[in-house]
């Protein structure tokens, strides 16, 4: 038998309008059971974070699991497989664009909604 999940945490730059955005969405398609999210500025995520160089840590995306912790590309795939869709979205090898999204956050930021921190979990 194996050991039931347990939630993912996402751990993201909470002053980014596209990442915020992004974790809203994550929040509402998660699987059960579900996912925690932490900016980076909340002293667990800091914790967490302490073995990422601080300037890698602010430019990606990363998520941590029983297994360990994950950044940019690898953070996506695992937060993926976490979401309602999210497999198809990893068949269809969405997660490759991931580099050029990061680079490109703060343009992108402006076409989506400026939505608040979602909650602190």
């Amino acid at each position: 038998m194996t050991a039931p999940l347990q939630p993912l945490v996402i751990l993201y730059d909470g002053d980014c309008r596209f990442c915020r955005a992004f974790a809203q969405i994550a929040r509402r398609a998660a699987r059960p059971p579900g996912i925690r999210l932490l900016p980076f500025d909340d002293p667990r995520a800091v914790r967490i974070l302490e073995v990422v160089p601080e300037v890698v840590r602010h430019a990606s995306v990363h998520a941590a699991d029983a297994r360990g912790l994950a950044s940019a590309t690898e953070a996506l795939r695992l937060i993926l497989t976490r979401l309602r869709g999210g497999r198809l979205l990893l068949a269809i090898e969405l997660y490759r664009i991931y580099p050029v999204v990061a680079r490109n956050r703060s343009l992108i930021g402006r076409f989506v909604p400026d939505l608040p921190r979602p909650p602190v979990s």
